[in-house]
């Protein structure tokens, strides 16, 4: 299923209510973007404290799965 959305002058986006309820995501909390071969991803990460300081210098988390791949936190990286 695909929904979308609309990017604002200010390159911002409104999750659609279907998905914030669907995924939980309240007002203040944060997502975690993925860079893919073919586009950029968005999600809620299981346990966002674990990405405390992971893209500011900081040792990547191990589980990839629930947060960044280390390629796709490197590029973030290099890209601020």
């Amino acid at each position: 299923m695909s929904e979308v959305m609309v990017v604002s002058t200010k390159g911002q986006i409104t999750l659609p209510a279907r998905v914030r309820t669907q995924f939980g995501i309240k007002s203040g909390d944060r997502i975690v973007g993925e860079y893919l071969n073919d586009g950029f991803v968005i999600r809620k990460p299981r346990d966002f404290s674990s990405l405390q300081g992971s893209l500011s210098g900081g040792k990547m988390p191990d589980d990839e799965e629930d947060l960044l791949t280390r390629e796709a936190g490197k590029r973030m990286i290099e890209r601020r």
